[in-house]
C-alpha cells in the first residue's frame, strides 16, 4: 500500500483464485489489509455501499454487485482482457475453441455499466501485437492460460505446432493479438 500511500486499514482486496488468496493472506493481510475471498466473483461478503473506489484488473465483472458495493458517486476503474484475446492462435490450435468470456468486450461492459446507473468517464481499447519467435514459448503460454487454450495437449496439437514452426522459420515469428480495454465509470 506504500505505492498508493493509502492507509492499509482502509484498503480491501477481493480475490477469487485460491493461490492468490493464499499469497494475499501471507503478504497484505499480515499488514492490516482486509481480504474478502470471493471464489464466485460476486462480492457477496462485501457490505452494501462500502467503497468509494473499486478497481478491477482482469477479474470477473459482476457489474450489479459492483454498483451495490460502491457508495453514491463512487468510481469504478477496470482494465480487462477482451473476449478476442489471442483468438486466432487459440482457434488455430483448437478448431472448436470458443472464448471463455465472449461478452467481455468494451461495448458490452459499457452498456451494462450504464444500465446499472454508471456514467462512463473514460473508455479505450487496444489490440496489441504479440510475436512468438519460438514454438516452445507458445507451448508454455498455452499451458499457463487454460481459459484461452482449454485442454491443451502438446501431443494432440503437434501437427499445428510443426506448422507454426514453419511460419517462424520463414517469417521470423508468429503473431497473435492481445485484446485489452479500460473503463472508468462513476456511480450516479
Amino acid at each position: 500500500m506504500q505505492t498508493f500511500q493509502h492507509p492499509v486499514e482502509k484498503t480491501t482486496v477481493t480475490e477469487g483464485w485460491q493461490p492468490n488468496i493464499d499469497l494475499l493472506k501471507r503478504t497484505l493481510v499480515s499488514q492490516g489489509v482486509t481480504l474478502y475471498p470471493d471464489s464466485e466473483e460476486r462480492l457477496a461478503q462485501v457490505p452494501d455501499e462500502h467503497f468509494d473506489i473499486v478497481t478491477n484488473s482482469h477479474g470477473g465483472l459482476p457489474i450489479r454487485d459492483i454498483a451495490r458495493v460502491l457508495r453514491p458517486h463512487g468510481l469504478f476503474i477496470s482494465q480487462q482482457v477482451g473476449a478476442t484475446n489471442n483468438y486466432s492462435l487459440s482457434r488455430f490450435l483448437n478448431a472448436n475453441y470458443v472464448p471463455a468470456f465472449p461478452d467481455n468486450n468494451l461495448p458490452q461492459v459499457m452498456t451494462e455499466l450504464q444500465e446499472a446507473g454508471f456514467e462512463i468517464l473514460k473508455s479505450d481499447e487496444a489490440f496489441v501485437k504479440m510475436n512468438f519467435t519460438d514454438v516452445g514459448a507458445i507451448v508454455y503460454y498455452a499451458t499457463v492460460i487454460p481459459w484461452e487454450f482449454p485442454d491443451f495437449d502438446v501431443k494432440k496439437v503437434m501437427p499445428q505446432l510443426h506448422q507454426l514452426q514453419k511460419i517462424i522459420d520463414s517469417q521470423g515469428s508468429v503473431t497473435t493479438f492481445e485484446d485489452r480495454f479500460i473503463v472508468l465509470a462513476k456511480k450516479n
